[in-house]
């Protein structure tokens, strides 16, 4: 029996010791810290001293404690040989009650547990976790297979990940700690964040993100093969073609996919410098054509050879699909109707004619009149003068638009209506003209015909000729023979 009670003192003995024991432990709160950022390791006393207190602030490294950063109660601070000063209190030890401890450029080896010793407090352990988001590879070029990691330095258990691309959480990602994109495209490019969340941890509430900017190589613009570019037939327009900047661009060119029609006159952009002071870089080699004619649409492509950063070489592509557009008018029964006529309307919800005016000093007012699925319009006869806009959408997107001036083809279809009227007396009037024409040329090479006829005998025209003036003489002279006889008769 006394050999129990010995056994039961013993035991009360042992508990009170580790109660008196554990009485100066405080739990280890947990800080979670992206790395590269300040770090916050808290430090804070129940009640402030009269005098300055010395703090001590050690790293706990395979249940070894190393000093990280001391101050005395003069205010001296030390720190161990050959450490960076990263780390430091920036508050004062005098009347003070926060000693926390401040990390600068957090490191992944800088996550552990630290202990927090405050002259005549207990002492307070701190667990700081180090996030990092890191890439694979470092250079990414289109087409590559990318895969982006997060990592937490220590490891801990129970946690939930989520990745989030620009914002947009990935659903694909399935909760893991890293995800792998195939294929990489310009769609991919951004900020890529890491969402995670201890489930075991009361002070962990919210979720901490960790990000890293991803910039993939290749063609800036546009991001892919489905651009789209609808331009107005008499404007011009710009196919873009925009390399990545670290990109030595080698060569360059432009073809279309088109087997029916050539390529039209394209002038292509001006090199830019890439980087400034660097002028052997290109990045602009979008095409510009002057002067959209019927029978340009159609898909282009735009394709370069680059050299990357580690000399390695890739050709990159982009298709580009360049959409016409225009409004053809009818008249019929004096009703003018308008039509918006467009190359490829796939994306084409919905279409929008418009009314502008002209007034003084050339302002405008623009009247919607219709906005229908319709890509026809019939104008009313008190507005068929004007010019008429038609605006096609995508949704609620403006994708183009095309103009039409009614005011000059109405001039020409009133003068076209007064051509008409008198269409039948001027056709008669060129008849008779025509007839008139033709027997003037007729009389003319009779004449001719004749005259050269009487020059091929010149000696029977000489004979003729004598014969007709000895005729003549002989008339003269009888006639003044009758005249004297005449006379003479008279006298008698």
């Amino acid at each position: 029996m006394a050999q129990v009670f010995m056994k039961v003192d013993v035991l009360f003995l042992l508990a009170t010791v580790m109660a008196i024991s554990c009485s100066n432990c405080v739990r280890a709160s947990e800080v979670f810290v992206v790395s590269g950022s300040v770090a916050v390791l808290p430090c804070v006393t129940s009640s402030s001293t009269k005098h300055s207190s010395a703090v001590t602030w050690k790293r706990i490294f395979e249940r070894e404690e190393r000093t990280v950063w001391r101050r005395d109660k003069s205010g001296l601070e030390f720190r161990p040989v050959g450490q960076a000063p990263h780390a430091h209190c920036p508050y004062p030890n005098f009347g003070n009650t926060n000693y926390s401890l401040h990390i600068e450029g957090t490191r992944e080896e800088d996550g552990g547990t630290y202990r927090c010793e405050v002259e005549g407090q207990n002492f307070q352990d701190v667990k700081l976790h180090v996030i990092k988001v890191s890439l694979t590879p470092a250079e990414v070029f289109e087409g590559d297979q990318m895969t982006v990691s997060c990592s937490v330095t220590p490891k801990i258990k129970s946690v939930i990940w989520q990745w989030e691309l620009n914002g947009s959480p990935i659903t694909s990602s399935g909760w893991k700690q890293t995800y792998t994109v195939d294929k990489v495209s310009q769609k991919d490019a951004g900020i890529w964040s890491c969402l995670i969340k201890n489930k075991e941890t009361p002070v962990l509430t919210q979720e901490v993100k960790a990000s890293t900017l991803l910039h993939v190589k290749g063609i800036l613009v546009p991001r892919d093969n489905s651009d789209v570019v609808y331009a107005e037939l008499g404007s011009s327009v710009t196919l873009p073609c925009i390399f990545s900047h670290e990109f030595l661009l080698n060569s360059s060119s432009w073809k279309r996919l088109s087997k029916t029609s050539k390529l039209p006159s394209l002038f292509i952009a001006s090199s830019n410098p890439g980087v400034s002071g660097c002028s052997s870089v290109l990045r602009d080699r979008s095409a510009y054509i002057e002067r959209v004619q019927d029978g340009d649409e159609g898909t282009y492509k735009c394709s370069g050879q680059v050299t990357g950063d580690n000399n390695k070489r890739v050709t990159v592509e982009r298709s580009i699909q360049l959409v016409t557009a225009q409004v053809v008018s009818s008249y019929r029964n004096g009703k003018t109707t308008l039509t918006c006529r467009i190359s490829n309307p796939t994306q084409v919800t919905s279409y929008e004619w418009i009314h502008v005016e002209y007034g003084v000093n050339d302002t405008q007012t623009f009247t919607s009149v219709q906005k229908s699925t319709s890509k026809v319009l019939s104008i009313p006869k008190e507005k068929q003068l004007g010019e008429w806009m038609c605006r096609f959408y995508n949704q609620q997107q403006l994708l183009g638009n095309a103009t039409y001036h009614l005011q000059m083809m109405s001039g020409l279809e009133g003068q076209e209506k007064s051509t008409s009227g008198n269409k039948v007396v001027t056709i008669i009037g060129l008849c008779f003209l025509f007839l008139l024409l033709v027997l003037i040329v007729l009389q003319l090479y009779k004449n001719h015909r004749r005259r050269k006829m009487i020059l091929q005998y010149p000696a029977m025209e000489t004979i003729v000729h004598l014969a007709a003036n000895e005729r003549e003489f002989r008339e003269r002279v009888k006639v003044r023979e009758k005249t004297q006889n005449g006379a003479c008769g008279e006298d008698l």
